[in-house]
């Protein structure tokens, strides 16, 4: 491909071509799958979940379980690989951190006006939003929220630096610059493709959350289909990165 050459994804298509993939290579994935899952399963069964010390220890598994899956997809041995997984810190970095600020600066939004001083006009709305935010029913609610928010930006702080990481992670070049050089023109199609991935996670969460299912739901759900959103996005990688 040339590199100056501006292609548009095909959305649709991508999503195709990822579930072709999975069925074509549905005894290969098997035993990936299984590990997902015992993965899944892990975090739901430790106490506390992310605020238990021993979520670092599975954050670290679930980061190398994903740089071998990308690996295995790339057919590039060895499948496990510290070298790579280590040259692809930066750009995950990178992307964790743009995410985060993103996010703490919604989350802060609310606080700005008493931090301006405007306590005595604001301090009764304030108190009123917050008690909305933590009732059980507002929980979905806010969810649809943040999740709207991220995919407008997601052609930024997620999509981009996401290839970047899986070029890294072949050897190549994890620059981020160089990825919004060859995806230009294409924040739109990434919104779309983000929507369209996202629809049935806010799905699943909505029953997990109004059944009462203490996220065993969603971890069955994302034991599969997580699988199936990274096959996506090696679709759009090799979509912008092949050569012609």
């Amino acid at each position: 491909m040339i590199e100056d050459e501006k292609k548009i994804l095909p959305v649709l298509g991508i999503l195709k071509q990822a579930y072709q993939y999975m069925r074509d290579n549905e005894k290969a994935i098997h035993p990936v799958w299984f590990v997902h899952i015992v993965l899944c399963v892990a975090i739901n069964l430790i106490e506390g979940g992310f605020s238990n010390p021993l979520s670092l220890l599975w954050s670290v598994a679930y980061y190398i379980f994903w740089c071998v899956f990308f690996r295995l997809y790339y057919q590039k041995k060895p499948y496990l690989s510290f070298k790579k997984i280590g040259s692809s810190v930066l750009p995950s970095t990178k992307m964790f951190f743009m995410t985060f600020a993103i996010l703490f600066l919604l989350v802060i939004l609310p606080y700005i006006p008493l931090l301006m001083g405007f306590h005595n006009r604001y301090l009764a709305v304030f108190e009123r939003y917050m008690a909305a935010m933590e009732a059980p029913q507002m929980s979905l609610y806010n969810v649809m929220i943040f999740s709207a928010i991220f995919l407008v930006i997601s052609p930024i702080v997620f999509c981009r630096p996401y290839l970047a990481w899986i070029s890294s992670l072949q050897g190549c070049s994890g620059s981020i610059k160089k990825v919004f050089k060859r995806t230009k023109g294409n924040d739109m199609p990434f919104v779309y493709l983000m929507i369209l991935l996202n629809l049935p996670c806010i799905a699943v969460y909505g029953f997990d959350t109004l059944l009462g299912c203490g996220g065993w739901f969603s971890a069955v759900f994302y034991s599969v289909y997580l699988i199936y959103f990274n096959v996506v996005f090696a679709k759009v990688y090799d979509f912008f990165y092949q050569q012609s």
